[in-house]
């Protein structure tokens, strides 16, 4: 298995954190054998039982992202290094709707020439239902991050995002499919200081920072390219990721 992840630029005055979870996104559409024509596929043929099937998956991650600061006045570049592991779960053998969802855990490393060093955690569960062409999921993204950028240390956070992503996608082959996706998310944060004042902004968003975000996936046999965007409001500006990936499993 191989990730490649690249992210775009940031405009904020932190440390981009992941700005684009562009490798299977929450309710990522691909075929899978219960989708295949047969017996059961179309979920609750006489004779069928309903169960659970399950995968475990595990991949490493590289970045690279640019920040910029507000006033233009600092841009450099950070790199980072990674992994994410878990598993992804989903009903078969019954009429749509089906619920699907994934459990997983991500770590990340940033590093520069600069003076730039920054780590994030993550550990989150989502789960929602999936009918034959669109599904949605939420559930509860927990993390903890630091950063310091170039003497600028940003305090250690612990963080509750509230993800809710929906997704459309078909086949286009025997193995093939295309979805695409959008979403947002909520997230409070346990440090005070890194939380938005929305009196002070002309942003949207609710939570203590706020992110929205939107993409696009094509699967062929064991090969998975995506594109996404992702944009947060946090306490210091805004940050925006773009970014492709490369997911080969095997």
């Amino acid at each position: 298995m191989f990730a490649l992840l690249l992210s775009g630029l940031a405009f904020a005055q932190e440390i981009p954190s992941s700005p684009v979870d562009y490798v299977d996104p929450l309710a990522a559409f691909s075929p899978t054998p219960a989708q295949k024509k047969g017996k059961g596929a179309k979920g609750g043929k006489k004779g069928s039982k309903p169960s659970w099937k399950h995968n475990f998956y595990a991949r490493p991650a590289f970045s690279a992202s640019t920040f910029t600061s507000l006033d233009g006045d600092n841009t450099s570049t950070a790199f980072g290094i990674g992994g994410e592991g878990g598993v992804r779960y989903r009903e078969v053998g019954k009429p749509f709707p089906r619920l699907r969802g994934r459990t997983r855990a991500t770590v990340q490393y940033l590093m520069s020439t600069d003076p730039v060093t920054g780590m994030e955690v993550k550990v989150g569960s989502f789960m929602g239902p999936w009918w034959k062409y669109a599904g949605i999921e939420t559930g509860l993204d927990v993390s903890w991050d630091r950063y310091d950028w170039d003497g600028v240390a940003l305090d250690p956070t612990l963080g509750f995002g509230v993800p809710v992503v929906g997704t459309t996608g078909v086949n286009i082959g025997k193995n093939s499919g295309i979805s695409v996706y959008a979403g947002f998310q909520p997230t409070f944060l346990s440090t005070e200081q890194r939380r938005v004042d929305w009196s002070e902004t002309d942003e949207f968003g609710f939570g203590h920072q706020f992110s929205v975000m939107t993409g696009a996936h094509l699967g062929i046999d064991d090969l998975s390219i995506g594109v996404g965007f992702n944009r947060t409001v946090t306490s210091t500006g805004v940050q925006a990721g773009y970014g492709v990936s490369l997911n080969l499993r095997g």
